[in-house]
């Protein structure tokens, strides 16, 4: 909507002008009326309008001086006089300091109606215009960011000239890369939701550039993070994403000084983000972290594998489940000690747990009926993002040999979430909450959910909203009150989510079910 301002000192003209036409009808809403000059400055200040109609003559402050004042602190505003006949040569004044009418009075209708639709062709215009300049802009700050990136030899002050063109010329710089963790078929929602938050919440406060760098999502800093802040900056970035349901790692490179020093501090994050695997979960990752880590990694001595699948064995069958947890961490440990790669560590694991269950399947011939079950758990093995996970993913496996094969139905705990999500489907559901509850793991209590299931813990809460706000749709709600109702925050979010279940727009839906 374009945003109208109506100063007049006359209150029943003031009023009158206020509702003479619809003015929503023609894509305008009047904010707000001033009664004089003055009170008109207070009331742009406040509500920012697109076009001000004013009269010409007013005590105090006059039109023409109001013009002047208004022209300094917006040039490009539209504005459109109200002038008596005794004005005629002073509105003329008026028109020579751009101003984009004037209206006598009283007031015709069909002359405003043509004065308005005018005016908001060239608003449409220029911010088409402004838009297409704001991208261009963009598309030169991105594309000289990843000539930085590439580290290429650049003289230093041909860097430094064209930073300036860009208003890239800082004291230092640092970067910060969030990687995400997608898989191949996942489109490119999540990474656009993401970049839009980042957006906002860095270029917007005129805290870095936002960048795209394959799989990441970065951001060119003008001033470090300090240390106080790490968290806050972590948990801002969490709950975009958390939006999105992506799983990531954020990792931030060390402050430089120039522009050619760029690379060094990408490249470090780059090196954090292949080290999540090992940092974890639910921290932003710095070369600190990573120092500690490599000096810090517990001297764990493995028995042999004989003796410790002997012993992992025992307490499976028994259903020791506190031996299982510390056998499968000091496992993990050894592997780290001795200097295994993520993909090592996922092999090994893999390796005993095979073993395990081929012994479990010979003691135990029940367990055949759920072979293809485990194969799809060992599966899971190598799509885990970090060494918790690992041994979550793989307390889940024996904890699943452990189980009674003979237990029919749903485990409580998941017909307790069940229940939670068709009452409270509206609120911010999370399975991190619900872990908490049962005084799970997360990544535990989500595969018990989508084994007793066959769905992720994330997608049957947005089936289960999506079908609600189906009816909801049905009922007459408008899509945003919709949205609202069923949880979803963000209304661009809502609609990319109901158009991927349901294969059309929300306001589309409600058109074709009020016509059926």
């Amino acid at each position: 909507m374009i945003k109208v301002l109506i100063v007049d000192d006359e209150p029943k003209l003031r009023e009158g002008l206020r509702t003479f036409i619809d003015w929503n009808e023609y894509g305008y809403t009047v904010v707000d009326t001033a009664a004089n000059g003055n009170e008109a400055l207070e009331k742009y200040q406040a509500h920012l309008p697109d076009l001000v109609i004013a009269d010409i003559r007013m005590p105090g402050m006059d039109g023409l001086q109001l013009i002047q004042r208004l022209r300094q602190l917006d040039p490009m505003l539209h504005i459109l006089i109200l002038s008596g006949y005794a004005d005629f040569d002073y509105a003329k004044k008026a028109i020579t300091q751009r101003a984009d009418g004037y209206l006598l009075k009283p007031v015709d209708e069909e002359e405003l109606i043509d004065y308005i639709e005018k005016i908001k062709l060239q608003i449409k215009q220029e911010r088409l215009a402004e838009q297409w300049n704001s991208v261009t802009r963009e598309w030169s700050r991105e594309a000289f960011i990843q000539v930085l990136l590439a580290g290429a030899e650049k003289d230093e002050t041909e860097l430094q000239q064209r930073a300036d063109d860009l208003d890239l010329r800082w004291k230092c710089y640092q970067v910060l890369l969030i990687t995400l963790h997608v898989d191949e078929d996942a489109d490119d929602e999540a990474s656009s939701h993401i970049r839009q938050k980042m957006v906002s919440r860095f270029e917007m406060t005129g805290r870095g550039c936002v960048f795209s760098f394959h799989t990441h999502i970065g951001i060119l800093l003008k001033a470090p993070i300090l240390g106080v802040e790490t968290d806050s900056v972590y948990q801002g970035i969490r709950e975009a994403v958390s939006e999105t349901g992506a799983e990531f790692s954020v990792a931030v490179g060390p402050k430089v000084g120039g522009l050619s020093e760029v690379a060094r501090s990408f490249h470090a994050a780059r090196e954090l983000s292949k080290h999540h695997f090992f940092l974890g979960n639910d921290r932003l990752l710095t070369c600190d972290m990573l120092e500690h880590f490599q000096k810090e990694v517990p001297s764990v001595v493995d028995h042999g594998s004989a003796e410790f699948y002997e012993q992992l064995y025992y307490a499976v069958e028994v259903g020791n489940r506190e031996t299982v947890k510390a056998l499968i961490r000091r496992k993990g440990q050894a592997l780290v000690a001795e200097g295994q790669s993520e993909g090592d560590i996922k092999r090994r694991f893999a390796e005993l747990l095979t073993a395990i269950l081929g012994k479990g399947l010979k003691q135990s011939p029940e367990l055949q009926s759920r072979s293809k079950e485990f194969s799809d758990y060992l599966s899971e093995i190598y799509k885990v993002r970090t060494l918790e996970g690992l041994y979550a993913e793989t307390e889940f496996f024996l904890e699943q040999m452990m189980s009674q094969l003979n237990e029919g139905g749903k485990h409580r705990e998941v017909k307790v979430m069940l229940d939670l999500i068709h009452r409270n489907f509206s609120d911010n559901l999370k399975l991190e909450t619900l872990s908490g509850i049962f005084n799970y793991n997360s990544a535990y209590l989500g595969k018990l959910f989508k084994n007793e299931t066959g769905e992720y813990f994330n997608t049957y809460l947005d089936k289960v909203r999506i079908e609600k706000a189906k009816s909801l749709l049905e009922e007459g709600l408008k899509v945003y009150q919709v949205a609202e109702k069923v949880g979803y925050t963000n209304v661009d979010y809502f609609h990319s989510k109901f158009r991927k279940y349901v294969g059309t727009s929300p306001s589309a839906y409600r058109k074709t079910a009020n016509h059926a």
